[in-house]
């Protein structure tokens, strides 16, 4: 079946030839060259998940990229096993619960839109847009969220809500990475009220999503479920069943739950997002599933399954397929796996490897989450007064690290204390980390730590 909108098509191939990039330059590992193939000949309608992608790739924006905004682009059926898309976290059913078989096709395909003119002008990619992107290839990540916020003051101003949704989500994306999470999570507030108003389930799933992984990181985990589970309702209104972006969804509602402590319906979770990610044909998403699912396992205390998943995952994600960041904390969850599985010597190495990467960033927030690896690391050596002054530095007044992370820090704070039989100071760190994990609502590991007190005490 052909493309509805084959200008679609024939606009990105025009651009890749523009920018000098191969079909597999263009697909990155979101998809594949042969889906790139199929779009460009217009044998294939894009999802909203593969819009933002080649929109970001070559550097137009999403509404110039569609030709009629990006409601009226998205494909009118689930991307096939055999499409090459990648795929992303999410469900169309609540947490937990088994997915309804999904049609091909919706009842009542929507009706085509309007031709473009034939005389339409094509608009420039804004300069400072294109300076954006560059800046953040160049991990210049300060210039590019400078860039990035006039741009979308001016499409504020401009009154285009969804081409502020567009910049807005480039924008959200650039403070992620430099690990500035209250403003990135402000700002998706932001976007999610005016999502809200516009008529796309597909964007305000991707907006949700956002929103929902933006709650997690900065530590407020029983409000990161609402957008999630909004979200996972969107799914199939908003054709996206099956999708990269409904792999996405699944991965940060395991990663909560995980974090909430709450990891009843999380295997059924994990078994639904390798089951799609292994559908569709696209390494570096089946890669970052297996990711999720080990880092998922590690946390439910599996470290054999843990173990299993970080080395699948390992033989389809490499520097060359993940952005820089994604590589660094691709390091940092393989050395944790591996220290928590007892195999020192392999994490020693993922561990320098993880500091090499750090050194090209100069991320104040990934320096931090770095030295709390490196701490454990000393304390799986035995090393416990020199884990103990890592741990130190990282849970002061000052400490670069907050919500669950700081709360984590000042547990491992507390267990170096005890292993260096200070009990008294162990549990007055374990109150600190307690009393966090309540205000971030994580209410079974506040638990966990007031009866790990009640242990350190009674010996």
């Amino acid at each position: 079946m052909r493309n509805q909108h084959p200008d679609f098509g024939e606009r990105v191939r025009a651009r890749r030839r523009e920018l000098g990039l191969s079909q597999q330059q263009l697909a990155g590992d979101v998809v594949t060259s042969s889906y790139i193939s199929l779009l460009e000949s217009g044998k294939r309608a894009p999802t909203l998940d593969v819009i933002i992608h080649l929109a970001e790739q070559l550097m137009m924006p999403v509404d110039e990229l569609v030709g009629q905004g990006i409601a009226g682009s998205l494909a009118a059926e689930p991307v096939s096993a055999h499409s090459g898309a990648a795929p992303g976290p999410a469900a169309s059913a609540p947490a937990g619960a088994a997915a309804a078989p999904q049609p091909s096709r919706p009842r009542t395909p929507p009706p085509p839109p309007a031709s473009p003119s034939p005389t339409a002008v094509r608009t420039p990619t804004p300069p400072s847009q294109i300076l954006a992107v560059n800046a953040m290839q160049s991990n210049d990540y300060a210039r590019s969220i400078e860039l990035l916020r006039d741009l979308y003051a001016q499409v504020l101003a401009e009154g285009d809500p969804m081409r502020s949704i567009e910049v807005g989500l480039q924008l959200q994306r650039a403070l992620q990475t430099h690990g500035d999470h209250d403003q990135r999570l402000a700002l998706l507030e932001e976007l999610a009220a005016t999502a809200s108003d516009q008529p796309s389930d597909a964007v305000r799933v991707a907006v949700l999503t956002e929103l929902g992984s933006a709650l997690r990181d900065t530590g407020y985990l029983s409000r990161a479920r609402t957008p999630l589970e909004s979200a996972l309702a969107l799914l199939r209104p908003a054709g996206l069943h099956g999708t990269s972006e409904h792999v996405r969804l699944l991965g940060t509602l395991v990663s909560v739950l995980c974090e909430l402590s709450d990891t009843g319906p999380v295997p059924a979770l994990i078994s639904e997002m390798l089951e799609l990610a292994e559908s569709v044909d696209a390494p570096g998403i089946l890669g970052r599933s297996q990711w999720v699912a080990a880092m998922a396992y590690d946390q439910l205390g599996s470290a054999e399954d843990a173990h299993t998943f970080i080395v699948r995952a390992r033989q389809h994600l490499t520097p060359a397929t993940l952005t820089l960041r994604d590589w660094l904390r691709f390091c940092r969850s393989t050395t944790s796996i591996l220290l928590n599985t007892g195999h020192l010597d392999d994490a020693h190495e993922w561990l320098l490897g993880a500091e090499q990467t750090t050194s090209l960033m100069n991320v104040p927030a990934e320096t931090a989450a770095l030295a709390a690896l490196r701490a454990r690391h000393e304390s799986a050596l035995g090393r416990h007064e020199s884990a103990l002054k890592l741990y130190v530095g990282l849970t002061g007044e000052d400490s670069p690290l907050s919500g669950l992370q700081l709360a984590r820090a000042c547990l491992a704070k507390a267990e170096e204390l005890r292993a260096l039989n200070r009990p008294e100071e162990a549990a007055e760190a374990l109150r600190g980390a307690a009393a966090i994990c309540e205000e971030n609502g994580a209410y079974q590991l506040a638990v966990q730590m007031w009866r790990r007190m009640d242990e350190i005490r009674s010996r």
